[in-house]
């Protein structure tokens, strides 16, 4: 994102709690971005989880096959 930077709220907080956006140290408003932003960084997560999940498999299915 260049030189902004990113922090979601955390698992724990209030439903009503965003995260923060901050630009050079200085806070950037979010009442618009924050529910967009963290709805990406979830999507990201489940891509990341399905890919490593996919990786494993064939790197399993790759063992199997030289074993044979």
């Amino acid at each position: 994102m260049g030189p902004y930077i990113y922090t979601p709220s955390s698992a724990y907080s209030a439903p009503s709690a965003n995260g923060t956006l901050s630009k050079e140290g200085l806070p950037v408003a979010l009442e618009v971005t924050e529910p967009l932003l963290q709805k990406f960084l979830d999507g990201m997560a489940r891509l990341e989880a399905d890919l490593v999940r996919r990786w494993t498999t064939l790197e399993r299915q790759g063992t199997r096959s030289r074993a044979e």
